[in-house]
């Protein structure tokens, strides 16, 4: 900072103060042994008295700002925090927050790289699956703020003339993914959220971490440690897994969906008409057996409001 009173350098060393891993006098010390800082900065920032040194007051500023982004990632991820406990996640996101610190004014990107963190980390390699959960998770987190649309709707089609329909290019909404998984997340999302198995497949947001208790020992990398009792990691399928994710309202769904109906997604993504797709899964099917799979699914795209309404072929 040197001597420049002004306001950008002050607001820079209060973030590399804060932000330092090992603590604000650590931090200050790397600053100055870097040439970015003087000795004097932090008392020149900030006033000490007898209780508090002016290190001491922001060290309190710097654990304040470390639990708020874990309270952070903990809303975004509450399976995955059900999955490690707390002391495990406590110590996958300090990790985390040493490789890809903060970024944005805004935290709701802040769980943007966890996944891709965590698929290199020691906790996937001790419970592989653990990453494909925290797809799954971000996934819902991240297509809330999607944009609302106009949804087709069985009236929509009904407006259609028959020869017409074939036509008809449709849109996914945008509040919309599809995830292909290595593992099978969604069972063990599922039980982490202390429900029974749904006879749909369709999984809507329960009570974040509802039904699971912890006592966890700390990861390979520990920081933090509240029991000398680790619960055990869940244990995932190693199996393919296609999930489409969407919202409808503030309610966001998934549903683990089969190879066919991958594939018909896949198609109205590429943009081809829904006469392209009733052709695609008719493939080595009887008409009528053919006919009642494509208008099983349309009315299951319809029902779940996954379409936006027609536009021209």
């Amino acid at each position: 900072m040197s001597r420049d009173e002004g306001l950008r350098p002050t607001q820079r060393l209060f973030w590399d103060l804060i932000a330092a891993p090992e603590g604000v006098l650590s931090g200050l010390e790397m600053l100055v042994r870097d040439g970015r800082a003087e000795p004097g900065d932090l008392d020149r920032m900030i006033v000490g008295d007898a209780r508090l040194s002016a290190a001491d007051r922001l060290d309190i500023y710097a654990n304040m700002y470390f639990f708020r982004l874990l309270d952070a990632l903990k809303e975004d991820y509450p399976r995955l925090l059900a999955a490690l406990g707390p002391a495990r996640f406590h110590n996958l996101v300090t990790d985390y927050l040493l490789a890809c610190p903060s970024r944005h004014p805004s935290l709701r990107y802040l769980g943007g790289r966890l996944p891709a963190f965590l698929a290199a980390h020691a906790l996937e390699r001790e419970s592989p699956g653990l990453a494909d959960l925290a797809r799954l998770e971000w996934a819902r987190a991240d297509l809330f703020d999607d944009a609302d649309v106009a949804v087709l709707t069985r009236t929509d089609l009904a407006r259609l003339p028959q020869d017409e329909a074939g036509d008809l290019r449709v849109a996914l909404v945008p509040a919309y993914r599809l995830l292909r998984l290595g593992h099978d997340a969604v069972s063990v999302w599922r039980a982490l959220g202390g429900t029974a198995p749904s006879t749909t497949g369709d999984d809507t947001a329960a009570t974040p971490g509802g039904g699971i208790t912890s006592a966890a020992t700390p990861g390979p990398t520990c920081a933090f440690d509240d029991g000398d009792h680790p619960a055990p990691l869940p244990q995932f399928a190693a199996r393919p897994t296609a999930v489409r994710i969407w919202r409808e309202g503030f309610a966001v769904h998934h549903r683990s969906v089969d190879d066919e109906e991958r594939d018909a997604l896949l198609l109205i993504a590429e943009g081809a008409t829904l006469g392209r797709v009733a052709q695609c899964l008719s493939a080595g099917r009887p008409v009528a057996e053919a006919t009642a799979r494509f208008g099983a699914l349309l009315q299951r795209w319809l029902d779940d409001g996954l379409l936006t309404a027609p536009r021209p072929a």
